[in-house]
């Protein structure tokens, strides 16, 4: 695999892809999810930075709206599926869980989108507090590094 693409992974994946949902006072515009849009491919990453692409877990992101749906690949595994929210400076992007164990759990998480690849850090233990604020996975604060590639339409 090439540079990490990253997607959805069991638990990191939705949290990463859906545990992104942080408290935003109800005043608070939010930033526009329209960049975010399509299908993205890449990995998921327990530590590092995601500088060897063979140890990541290949995954598969849609998002559409505020919705976003992760699969693990090549067997296009169904993960996690939930609702997203970015916060209204358009750097923190926040999930929470709508199937299976990741019902109803919020993710929080920081987000970067550099020409057609986006990086998503999330926590994975639904504490707003442990917000990445880095892009680096870190297996002592339960976080995930996403890297992945914006798919042609």
């Amino acid at each position: 695999m090439k540079h990490p693409v990253t997607s959805f992974l069991p638990g990191a994946i939705l949290a990463a892809g859906l545990g992104l949902l942080p408290l935003f006072p109800a005043d608070s515009p939010a930033a526009d999810a329209k960049p975010l849009q399509g299908v993205w491919r890449g990995a998921r990453f327990s530590s590092g930075k995601g500088e060897d692409p063979d140890k990541g877990v290949a995954l598969e992101l849609t998002i559409k709206d505020s919705h976003i749906n992760g699969k693990r690949l090549p067997e296009e595994k169904p993960i996690a599926e939930g609702d997203f929210k970015l916060s209204a400076d358009g750097k923190c992007m926040d999930a929470t869980g709508s199937t299976g164990g990741f019902k109803g759990k919020t993710f929080p998480g920081i987000f970067k989108i550099e020409g057609d690849m986006l990086f998503w850090c999330v926590t994975t233990n639904g504490n707003t507090q442990d917000r990445p604020t880095g892009f680096v996975a870190e297996p002592a604060k339960k976080s995930y590094l996403i890297i992945v590639k914006r798919q042609e339409s």
